[in-house]
């Protein structure tokens, strides 16, 4: 298969996305990201297909050039962070929607993902720059967090959500894993305060920053109004989900702000 930039039609902090023929896209990854963890998004892929709708249909994995890649069925709409930075007005309706379409896949689940719990410890022997005693610390107080049985996202936001026919397709389920519901809106509500938009000029990156936090203040509100969760619950699930993002391909920005935020977490819970 041969790739041409003129066929790229977005990217992201891990991906290029490349339009190929017959309706179909080629999510191809950056040099550097582990084989197993693309291995882990196909394989996540083929089991999601079958417990939601709203996702792109799951075609092959492939090699090119060095690279490894997923070929996705190709969603014809917009991403939910496009139509809300087109429509500031309405910005309002679309974070309460991006609260009811979070809400619609955390479906009870048994097929073989892996749970949250095992995803965040994994994560966070990942990380290098916590030290060993905030480390440890981190990892007796996960163990003291509810299990759950709950279809997780945990990259839920609105770049991942297209809308297409005026129906939500939710992209990039690399991460997806089993547990407590309040773990992923835990994790989204971080990536709405503090996650940066990359491969963006610094104004836009601003801009987006500003939007993104407006989004977090409605989108949290109607997801209790409407789960009946607490957002004591949900804030207890910050320090892991913090701490096990510290192991990803971030802004030295954010993991300065998260760093921060874990290690007073830690003080904290030792005083």
């Amino acid at each position: 298969m041969e790739i041409r930039k003129k066929q790229m039609i977005g990217q992201g902090n891990t991906a290029e996305i490349y339009r190929l023929d017959d309706n179909k896209i080629l999510k191809l990854f950056r040099i550097g990201l582990n084989k197993g963890i693309i291995e882990k998004e196909y394989q996540n892929g083929i089991i999601i297909q079958n417990v939601l709708e709203c996702v792109p249909k799951v075609y092959e994995m492939v090699e090119i050039n060095g690279r490894y890649g997923i070929i996705y069925e190709e969603i014809l709409g917009k991403d939910m962070l496009k139509i809300m930075m087109g429509s500031l007005w309405k910005i309002n309706v679309y974070a309460k929607e991006l609260a009811h379409y979070h809400l619609s896949i955390q479906k009870p689940v048994i097929d073989n993902l892996c749970t949250v719990k095992e995803k965040l410890e994994a994560d966070l022997h990942s990380v290098d720059i916590l030290s060993d005693e905030n480390k440890e610390i981190v990892r007796k107080y996960l163990k003291q967090l509810p299990d759950g049985n709950e279809l997780c996202h945990f990259d839920f936001h609105p770049g991942n959500v297209m809308v297409a026919n005026n129906k939500e397709v939710i992209l990039d389920w690399m991460t997806a894993c089993r547990g407590d519901a309040c773990a992923d809106v835990a994790r989204t509500c971080l990536l709405l305060k503090y996650g940066e938009v990359s491969h963006a000029p610094w104004i836009i990156r601003k801009v987006i920053s500003f939007i993104q936090h407006h989004i977090y203040i409605v989108y949290i509100r109607e997801y209790l109004t409407i789960s009946q969760r607490s957002m004591e619950d949900i804030n207890s699930w910050e320090l892991p989900v913090a701490a096990a993002r510290l192991c990803e391909w971030i802004s030295e920005n954010e993991k300065k702000i998260l760093l921060e935020l874990v290690n007073k977490y830690c003080n904290e819970i030792e005083n």
